[in-house]
């Protein structure tokens, strides 16, 4: 059994060096992984939290929710929120060259099927309202990335992967060749590179995390990977009216042909024998780009 006391330490963490970062903007300091248990824990930690940070954090949720909602507070982030927020810790921890060595590297599978079986195990939004909040807090996550490095010089080479290369590599810049080449890489292509594991277990991963928070699902739908493919999550948001219509606006801060090409694509892949579901998301997708045609159509669009 963990003690309270070890749960609050852990939620603490988790909101200064994920959450705050992911909602405020900086970089992200990943911690302990998690796991499953204990991320469905986290919920009673809760009350440990830093007030003064959380009421920041709260304030920019309220602004991102009000792009598409004319709202003016927020629920608190629940228990599922904390859990997610716990997966998408662990998620990046999969991408940690450092989680394992050569004899421990099973770390990595075993790792994967727990940020699987913590998604699943996640609700989705109950209601629009869960929906828009989970939204809130989540909506740049596909904006994370990673800074690798790579050094050369002129009797050797080195990369570094999420990390500075130490000062030593760097000294004498001219007299030893020293030339430093840096990237970005984005969190859909994070997978590449992992022990044990194929790009596509780790886009797998991430597009069953973003089904936790469907209307994030649906504000990122151009994305090219991991594509966007309908969910019982966000079929259920755009079942009801005030759902479709959080949809539609989300879809609408995109760019309008990509999002009309992302629904139909998907639409198209909902297998026949789930009639119901394909009826919808075929109705969503006509829906969308009739009103997308619409507004581009009128006088002064861009």
């Amino acid at each position: 059994m963990t003690p309270p006391e070890a749960i609050a330490e852990r939620v603490s963490e988790l909101q200064a060096s994920v959450l705050a970062p992911l909602v405020l903007g900086g970089p992200l300091h990943l911690v302990r992984p998690f796991g499953v248990r204990l991320a469905l824990l986290l919920g009673d930690g809760a009350p440990a939290i830093d007030r003064d940070l959380g009421s920041r954090i709260d304030l920019v949720r309220v602004r991102v929710a009000r792009l598409i909602a004319p709202i003016d507070t927020l629920p608190e982030l629940a228990a599922a929120d904390w859990a997610l927020l716990a997966a998408l810790n662990d998620l990046l921890q999969l991408t940690n060259h450092e989680l394992a060595g050569a004899l421990t590297r099973s770390r990595y599978p075993r790792l994967l099927a727990s940020v699987r079986d913590l998604c699943e195990l996640v609700p989705a939004p109950a209601d629009v309202v869960t929906a828009l909040s989970r939204h809130a807090t989540f909506a740049r996550v596909l904006d994370c990335f990673r800074t690798d490095a790579h050094v050369a010089w002129w009797t050797g080479r080195a990369s570094f992967r999420g990390q500075r290369p130490p000062a030593r590599l760097l000294r004498w810049r001219q007299l030893r060749g020293v030339e430093v080449e840096t990237r970005r890489v984005a969190l859909a292509d994070m997978g590449h590179g992992i022990p044990g594991l194929a790009p596509a277990d780790f886009a797998d991963a991430l597009s069953l995390w973003l089904t936790r928070t469907p209307l994030t699902d649906l504000a990122t739908a151009t994305r090219k990977s991991p594509p966007f493919a309908w969910s019982a999550s966000t079929l259920a948001v755009i079942a009801t009216p005030p759902g479709r219509s959080l949809a539609y606006r989300v879809l609408l801060r995109q760019p309008h042909d990509l999002a009309v090409a992302a629904l139909a694509r998907a639409a198209r892949e909902v297998p026949s024998r789930f009639g119901q579901a394909r009826t919808i998301a075929e109705s969503f997708a006509s829906e969308v780009a009739a009103g997308i045609k619409l507004l581009d159509e009128r006088p002064g669009a861009a």
